[in-house]
C-alpha cells in the first residue's frame, strides 16, 4: 500500500503593494513636478506665474529624488549583497549608455539643444538617475565594510558642495545624494510597521501639508537650484541665495534632514493593499525614463513656436500640470512597454558576451 505523501507546496513571495504605492505617488510627482517646471520657465503668465504652481514644483522638489533615491537603495540590497555588478552592467549602464545615445539624437531632431559636447560623462536631462544608481550598486559592495559609512558619505557630501563644482557636472550628484541610497540601503532589512500606525500616517499627512504651506508662505527660501543638491556653494551665493557659509550648512544639513523624514512620510501616506494604481509603481522606470522624451519634445516646441504660452491661466496651466497622471499610466501600459522595451529595457547579456568573445 502506498503512503499517501503530500508534497510541500511552494510559497510564492507575496507582492509588497506598500512600496508599490509609494512608487506610484514618486513617479507620479516626478512627472507633475517636471511639467510644473515647463509653465515656469516657458510660459508667459501675464500677472507671474501662479503661487500654487510654484508652490507645487517646489514642494515636491524637495522631497522627490531624495525618497526615489531611499526606494532604490531599499531594493538594491540582494544586488549589493551579492556584489552582482554582471547584472549592474546589464540592468543599469547598458540601458544608460542606450538612453543617453538616444537622448542625443532626439536633442537634435527637436532642435531642444546642441549636443555638440556630447559625453557619456556628462548625463543629459534626467539620465543622471540611472547611472547614478549603477554607480552607487557598484561602489557599494565594497565601500560597505567601511565602519561608520553613512557617517562618512553625509559628510562627503555636504563637503563636496562647498568646494569647486566637480567635473561633468551630472556626476555631482553621486556625491550628494550617496547618503539616501545608503539610508534605503540599510533600512533595507526592517519592516518599518511604524509607518503603518495610524497615528503615523495622521503624522504623514500633517507633514505633507506644512511642507506645501511651508512653500507657500515662504517660496524665497525654496530655491529649486539648491534643492536639486548639483551646486556648489559658490554657485549659489549670489544668484539663488545671499547666505553665510553657516547658513548654507544648516540650510544643507536640514534638506537632508527632510528628505530623509519623508521617505516615512511618504510610506505613511501610501495604502498597504492592492489599488488601481499599484501598477503604475511597477513600471515606475518606464515612466521615467519615457516621460523624458515628452518633456523635451514639449519645450523644443515652447522653444520654437511659444507653444506653452497657450496653458497661460491657472486652469489652463492645471489641465497641463495633471494630465501628468493619465500620462504616467499611458507610459505605463502593456502596447507602450512592448513597444519600448527596446531603450527601457535592452536585452544585454554580458556573461553570454564574454563567452562568445573567449570561445572565438
Amino acid at each position: 500500500m502506498k503512503e499517501n505523501i503530500q508534497k510541500p507546496m511552494l510559497q510564492t513571495k507575496e507582492r509588497d503593494y506598500w512600496f508599490d504605492n509609494a512608487k506610484a505617488f514618486l513617479i507620479i510627482f516626478v512627472v507633475l513636478a517636471h511639467l510644473s517646471e515647463d509653465l515656469i520657465v516657458y510660459t508667459d503668465f501675464s500677472t507671474g506665474d501662479p503661487l500654487w504652481l510654484n508652490t507645487l514644483y517646489k514642494s515636491i522638489y524637495v522631497f522627490h529624488m531624495p525618497v526615489f533615491l531611499i526606494v532604490s537603495g531599499r531594493f538594491a540590497k540582494k544586488r549589493i549583497d551579492n556584489n552582482d555588478w554582471i547584472s549592474v552592467i546589464n540592468k543599469l549602464v547598458v540601458p544608460y549608455i542606450v538612453l543617453q545615445t538616444v537622448m542625443m539624437f532626439f536633442y537634435s531632431f527637436t532642435g531642444y539643444a546642441s549636443v555638440s559636447r556630447f559625453s557619456y560623462f556628462s548625463p543629459l536631462f534626467g539620465v543622471w538617475y540611472i547611472i547614478t544608481i549603477a554607480v552607487y550598486q557598484l561602489i557599494t559592495p565594497h565601500l560597505k565594510k567601511l565602519k561608520g559609512l553613512f557617517v562618512i558619505a553625509l559628510i562627503v557630501a555636504i563637503v563636496v558642495q562647498f568646494g569647486e563644482a566637480v567635473p561633468f557636472g551630472g556626476f555631482m550628484r553621486l556625491f550628494t545624494h550617496y547618503p539616501f541610497f545608503l539610508l534605503g540601503y540599510y533600512t533595507s532589512g526592517r519592516d518599518l510597521k511604524f509607518c503603518k500606525k495610524p497615528w503615523f500616517r495622521v503624522l504623514s499627512v500633517l507633514a505633507f501639508i506644512a511642507l506645501f504651506v511651508s512653500v507657500w508662505m515662504l517660496p524665497e527660501y525654496f530655491k529649486v537650484g539648491a534643492l536639486t543638491l548639483k551646486r556648489v556653494y559658490s554657485g549659489l551665493t549670489g544668484y539663488f541665495y545671499d547666505l553665510t557659509q553657516a547658513e548654507f550648512l544648516a540650510f544643507t544639513l536640514i534638506h537632508y534632514l527632510v528628505g530623509f523624514a519623508f521617505f516615512f512620510f511618504t510610506l505613511g501616506i501610501s495604502p498597504t493593499k492592492k489599488t488601481f494604481f499599484s501598477y503604475i509603481g511597477t513600471q515606475s522606470t518606464y515612466i521615467y525614463m519615457l516621460h523624458l522624451f515628452f518633456i523635451i519634445f514639449s519645450r523644443s516646441l515652447a522653444q520654437r513656436f511659444d507653444f506653452l504660452d497657450i496653458f497661460n491661466s491657472d486652469i489652463k496651466a492645471a489641465m497641463y500640470v495633471f494630465a501628468g497622471i493619465p500620462l504616467a499610466f499611458l507610459l505605463a501600459s502593456p502596447p507602450v512597454r512592448k513597444a519600448m522595451r527596446w531603450l527601457v529595457a535592452p536585452k544585454f547579456d554580458l556573461k553570454k558576451l564574454v563567452k562568445k568573445i573567449t570561445e572565438d
